[in-house]
């Protein structure tokens, strides 16, 4: 009789716990899928959503609703494409996007146009401005409380983790070794 009292016991308080995780799992957001047209469709789907701006060179600008988990390059179909003058070789569209992110499409720098001459060689803007996504160990020296080794763990932590998106971004390279 203990044995059998011991199982009812197991069982019971799997139950237990089984419905206080029911009630403890956070909701998802409920959206309704449109068509094309903006007519809402029969399809109801609970999907995890997250807030992403995107701007520069795309050609429908501003705050999307998209799902978690969605990439940089379908951000950028459901923004209409990205303008002639996009150069989104600079970006990871492979990137998986967060909540809050703002992106910007950067757009191609042509130098018959641009009152300003670029430097090659730590792409750099002759008006001190200095690109974190594209500049070397040497353009990075230059900035302000950045020494040879910081510039070299940017330089790490882009090669693994892709572009900064954000200028938040930059907090996550560790400031010592």
């Amino acid at each position: 009789m203990r044995i059998k009292a011991k199982h009812i016991l197991y069982a019971g308080a799997f139950i237990v716990l089984t419905i206080i995780g029911i009630f403890l799992v956070p909701k998802n957001e409920e959206i309704i899928i449109s068509n094309s047209n903006g007519k809402s469709g029969d399809i109801n789907s609970k999907v995890e959503t997250i807030f992403v701006h995107i701007d520069g060179a795309i050609n429908e600008p501003g705050i999307k609703v998209v799902p978690k988990y969605t990439r940089l390059f379908e951000l950028i179909e459901l923004s209409g494409g990205t303008k002639e003058n996009a150069d989104i070789s600079r970006l990871n569209l492979a990137s998986v996007l967060k909540d809050e992110q703002k992106v910007v499409i950067p757009e191609k720098i042509n130098e018959e146009n641009s009152k300003e001459s670029i430097t090659y060689s730590s792409k750099t803007i002759n008006s001190g401005i200095v690109n974190i996504n594209s500049a070397d160990k040497e353009g990075l020296s230059t900035l302000p409380g950045i020494g040879p080794a910081m510039a070299q763990r940017i330089i790490d932590y882009r090669n693994n983790n892709g572009m900064f998106n954000d200028i938040e971004d930059i907090k996550n390279v560790t400031r010592y070794r």
